[in-house]
């Protein structure tokens, strides 16, 4: 079985390169991606519609690591700041997430977040 921290990892560098394709070549065709302000979505159609209008809006993406926990088998927990950079300057938001991981991809993704700091990315 392939490391889950390394597989979740993986899709966090991919999100920091803005490149959708690796980001979803790490779930699940029937992945649940969960921002738990935001309604749940599932499968890669729904996972790239959440993740790409936010991501693409930033000319630079940073997600820091600050804190990673694994039971060795299928969950990893990280506590994390996701760093956007828009013409206005950095927005930073800290991050609590969930993972899931089965069959060496990622099933079941849920972030916890207060949305304050992400109303520029949305519009607000």
């Amino acid at each position: 079985m392939s490391n889950p921290e390394h597989i979740v990892n993986t899709m966090m560098a991919a999100c920091c390169r803005k490149d959708f394709e690796a980001v979803l070549a790490c779930f699940h065709e029937d992945a649940c991606y969960h921002n738990i302000p935001i309604e749940p979505v599932t499968g890669h159609a729904g996972i790239r519609a959440m993740l790409e209008p936010f991501i693409s809006a930033a000319t630079e993406v940073d997600w820091v690591i600050h804190n990673s926990v694994s039971n060795g088998q299928n969950l990893v927990m990280n506590e994390r700041t996701d760093r956007f950079l828009l013409p206005t300057g950095w927005i930073e938001l800290p991050v609590m997430g969930v993972f899931e991981v089965r069959e060496g991809k990622i099933a079941g993704w849920r972030d916890y977040f207060d949305m304050g700091p992400m109303r520029p990315l949305l519009g607000g």
